[in-house]
Parts: C-alpha cells; sequence; structure tokens
C-alpha cells in the first residue's frame, strides 16, 4: 500500500535476481512475492493529475499474471465504509501486509499536520479495513517520525487509536 516508486518492494523482492542491499551484485533468492500493491496521489496544483510515482513504479514493475498494481484510490477498494465481503474480493490474499504509511499528516515537516483526522491521515482506516477483512499474519509500516507524539494537543492519542484498533 501506498507503494510510491517501490522502495519496499525493491527491498523484499531484489531487483533482477539481486540484492538491492548487496548493490546489486550478489545473487538474491527473494522469499518475497508482491501480488497486488497500490499507489495514488490526490490530485495537487504542482502536478495536476499526473501520477509521477505510479508512473515509475509501473515502468520498473509492470503488471503480470501473479502481481497486479492499482494505481487509484485505495478508497475505491478498501473503503472503511465497505463490507469485509467487498474487500476481500477487491484485494488478493496475502500473507504480510506492507504499507509506506501516508505519513503527512505526522511528519515533522508537516505543517498543521492533523494526524489521524487530516487527508491523508484517515487513510489509516483504509489499511485497517484491509487487515480486517483481510488478516494477515504480518503487517509491516513505515517508521513515521512524531506518530507517536500526533496529534500535538492530544501527543500519543492516534498511534493509541490505531494499537486499540488492531
Amino acid at each position: 500500500l501506498f507503494a510510491g516508486v517501490g522502495g519496499f518492494r525493491l527491498g523484499l523482492e531484489g531487483w533482477n535476481g539481486k540484492s538491492a542491499s548487496s548493490h546489486y551484485t550478489a545473487p538474491f533468492k527473494a522469499g518475497y512475492q508482491v501480488v497486488w500493491s497500490n499507489q495514488w496521489e490526490p490530485s495537487s496544483k504542482r502536478s495536476g493529475e499526473k501520477q509521477e510515482a505510479n508512473m515509475v513504479y509501473h515502468k520498473n514493475w509492470p503488471d503480470t499474471q501473479n502481481s497486479v498494481h492499482y494505481p487509484h484510490d485505495l478508497g475505491t477498494v478498501a473503503a472503511p465504509d465497505m463490507t469485509d465481503k467487498q474487500v476481500d474480493e477487491n484485494i488478493p490474499d496475502h500473507d504480510l501486509l506492507v504499507g509506506g504509511f501516508p505519513c503527512q499528516d505526522y511528519s515533522v515537516a508537516g505543517v498543521n499536520a492533523k494526524g489521524l483526522e487530516g487527508k491523508k491521515g484517515v487513510l489509516w482506516w483504509n489499511i485497517h479495513k484491509i487487515l480486517h477483512a483481510k488478516r494477515p499474519n504480518y503487517i509491516f509500516l513505515e517508521n513515521v517520525d512524531r506518530l507517536l507524539k500526533s496529534p500535538t494537543s492530544a501527543r500519543g492519542r492516534d498511534f493509541a487509536i490505531m494499537l486499540s484498533t488492531l
């Protein structure tokens, strides 16, 4: 989820049979296979409707029979108000859910970061919906600085909410 240009995938699968941590020289038998990915950014004044990260991701990892990239709003396949059955039909089974967490509403670089109530912070509920519907064995989310202290008006509230929902 929130795949960006593919950093997590590169780390988990390597590149062309080589390990990303070996500067692409050592052979690498990946223990992971990405079955589904998602990347979508709301349009902005700077980029308009252009989806730069999607374009880079899809160029490097085009769809195959075993792996599909979904370049649209995650809310169209895993919205909090969807039934578990709907989400289960939209997202393939997986053992590990990996997410480049939508961090802008938690980041120390953010101005007026609103945590779980922010434009991207609310995407936690999409992650939660997938976890509830698919029940993967493991979850691996990007470490976001300030998540433990968010929001500034109620330090730690958002992380506590996330933990309690899990």
